[in-house]
């Protein structure tokens, strides 16, 4: 569903003179990802330049930003983000001064999209109509996911829910009435989690249960007798589902024969399984209900349905991902799902709206769309992939395509693009899924690529660009190379100057201070010379994580909740503080910013802004 204002001539033109007007940032304002110049780096100074013991004072805590990984923009007074409030993703706007939530809105066009799917949904999940789901209603339409939409009930007595829980569990599916259920017996959209249920018996013989359910397993599914269970004699079972696991890979391979010998069974069973007996009895899933879903019953409502449906799901953490992008009077926001909103950043209220896959025939990159919008003077630049043009050049006003990468029909991946003058034309310069391209900032037109630092699985790092040069960095094992572009007449060429196995950058991004890089390899920080690519240090530093720079210094947020601020030094690593912030159940990867005296650390549902000016 669009929402595009129709405009006349001399509304655009006000709008264009009002646009122009508002578009330099405030000093101190960090108004899109990675900052005002979308480097990592704030211009602020005047910040202290040594942490105590505790790290540096709380100027303010509020836990109402929601779930998710989107990091912040901060503009004329405002904090802008995202995240899913009680299920649902919102785009968020706070006050600077003291947090305090100033709006919070879905854009109407996919409210009323959520709306519609919800009572389509519902309607078609409940089988016997009495206006909610059971769990086996639930669990055989949304899989094992649909216990996390489940409501915590008023008042609840944790033990005696699941006690009952269980036993209407048992009583739907114990078919053999034994007081155990096999695998066969178990949903298969709930197998995921029957290892999590099938607790290890204590003081097993590790050997004997694996020999056990390796000869059930072939006895139950070897029909052609050869002592082997193939692919196709696993299907339809719980096997199918571990199959690739259990076999394993053949010397210079990527998968196996396909066939299930005893051996690799018993391997599996004494391994991944080991101590389980492949059944699950009344204690064990009542144990496992009162632990990981304490106080839910398994019913789903209306309510609790819209919750599973209004936001982005995702194994490696729910909820939006990208940052929102302000100029002016206008916030530009992409959502897990590829919802593009252009949106009054006074109210809260869509200008327009578009959706990256629906609208643009782009396609979703596994773990979500993660981009952060970029502004290009009167263009919005969006990534949306797929065979239309991987990379789009919107009219910023109304939404409208201005151009597409035609001859780049890459898939779409986590990175955000950056624009750049390089040898007298203006690109675009992103990190698609199969390598970084250079494009004609006018026309889409591909100028140059380079494929070296692509990992194919994630490429989430920013681009980083000087003089002619651009580097990007993956991680899984990758790394990160220099290319150097040229250009003779109208074709440009990238070659690759050096490539450092050492910075495989995951997603924690690069900082360029002078002729320096700074970024996390795996769980290790480097300093590295931009343009040899020698290592100048290594330290530990705060493990895997991300990082930004102010004022002569690094502030280092490492995933698992350890803060750090380092002297931007080349020569040594100098820790000049260091401090933790409680754990929220997932890795910190919300990218810390400072604005305006302030360093603020987004871990979930948790922003918390330190100050950080000298002299307060």
């Amino acid at each position: 569903m669009n929402v595009r204002p129709q405009m006349n001539r001399s509304a655009t033109f006000s709008l264009i003179v009002t646009s122009l007007l508002l578009l330099a940032a405030k000093p101190g304002d960090w108004p899109q990802w990675r900052g005002p110049n979308r480097n990592g780096s704030s211009g602020e100074t005047g910040l202290v330049t040594e942490w105590s013991g505790d790290g540096p004072p709380v100027a303010w805590q509020v836990e109402n930003v929601g779930v998710g990984y989107s990091s912040l923009s901060v503009s004329d007074g405002k904090i802008f983000t995202q995240g899913d409030l009680n299920g649902i993703e919102h785009i968020i706007c706070l006050s600077e001064k003291d947090g305090s939530l100033i709006w919070a809105v879905q854009p109407e066009p996919v409210k009323a999209a959520l709306d519609e799917r919800i009572a389509k949904q519902f309607k078609g999940l409940d089988k016997n109509s009495d206006g909610q789901l059971d769990e086996q209603e639930a669990i055989a339409g949304l899989g094992g996911n649909a216990a996390k939409a489940d409501s915590v009930a008023d008042d609840a007595d944790i033990a005696e829910l699941a006690e009952q829980r269980t036993n209407t569990f048992f009583k739907q599916l114990d078919e053999d009435g034994d007081g155990k259920l096999s695998q066969s017996e178990f949903p298969r959209k709930m197998l995921n989690d029957f290892s999590r249920i099938d607790a290890p018996e204590k003081d097993a013989n590790v050997d004997e249960l694996a020999q056990t359910r390796t000869t059930t397993a072939i006895k139950q599914l070897d029909k052609d007798g050869d002592e082997r269970i193939s692919q196709q004699e696993s299907r339809g079972t719980a096997m199918q589902s571990m199959f690739n696991r259990i076999d394993q890979r053949l010397p210079g391979e990527r998968r196996g024969d396909g066939l299930l010998t005893a051996e690799e069974l018993k391997t599996y069973y004494s391994t991944r399984e080991r101590g389980r007996d492949g059944s699950i009895t009344v204690e064990e899933l009542q144990k496992y209900y009162t632990k990981t879903y304490p106080g839910r019953d398994g019913i789903l409502t209306l309510s609790d349905i819209r919750r599973y449906f209004g936001g982005y799901r995702n194994g490696q953490g729910d909820g939006p991902r990208g940052t929102p992008t302000v100029e002016g009077n206008r916030i530009y926001v992409e959502g897990g799902f590829g919802d593009l909103s252009c949106l009054d950043a006074q109210s809260g209220k869509t200008i327009w709206h578009l959706n990256l896959a629906s609208d643009l025939g782009g396609g979703r990159p596994g773990w979500g769309y993660c981009e952060s919008p970029l502004i290009d003077g009167d263009q919005l630049i969006v990534t949306p992939g797929g065979n239309k043009g991987t990379v789009a050049a919107l009219n910023k006003l109304n939404g409208e395509v201005i151009w597409r990468s035609t001859d780049v029909t890459d898939g779409a991946h986590y990175a955000s693009a950056i624009v750049e003058e390089v040898h007298g034309v203006r690109q675009v310069i992103q990190f698609t899924r199969n390598r970084v391209v250079g494009l004609n900032a006018k026309t889409g037109k591909l100028l140059w690529d380079y494929s070296g630092a692509a990992n194919g699985t994630a490429n989430a790092a920013t681009p980083i660009y000087k003089d002619g040069y651009v580097f990007t960095s993956s991680g899984y094992g990758t790394g990160g190379g220099l290319a150097k572009i040229t250009r003779d007449g109208e074709n440009f060429k990238a070659e690759e100057v050096y490539f450092e196995n050492k910075m495989a950058n995951h997603h924690g991004g690069i900082i360029l201070v002078g002729d320096y890089m700074y970024g996390f390899g795996g769980s290790t920080l480097l300093c590295m010379d931009f343009k040899t690519g020698k290592i100048a240090w290594q330290s530990r530093s705060v493990g895997k994580g991300s990082l930004m720079y102010a004022d002569g210094h690094l502030y280092l947020l490492g995933e698992r909740n350890e803060v750090g601020l380092a002297v931007a030094n080349p020569e040594e690593y100098i820790e000049k503080g260091r401090f933790s912030i409680p754990r929220s159940g997932r890795p910190s990867w919300a990218h810390p910013i400072v604005a305006n005296g302030k360093f603020y650390i987004r871990d979930q549902n948790t922003l918390t802004a330190y100050d950080v000016k000298s002299g307060n």
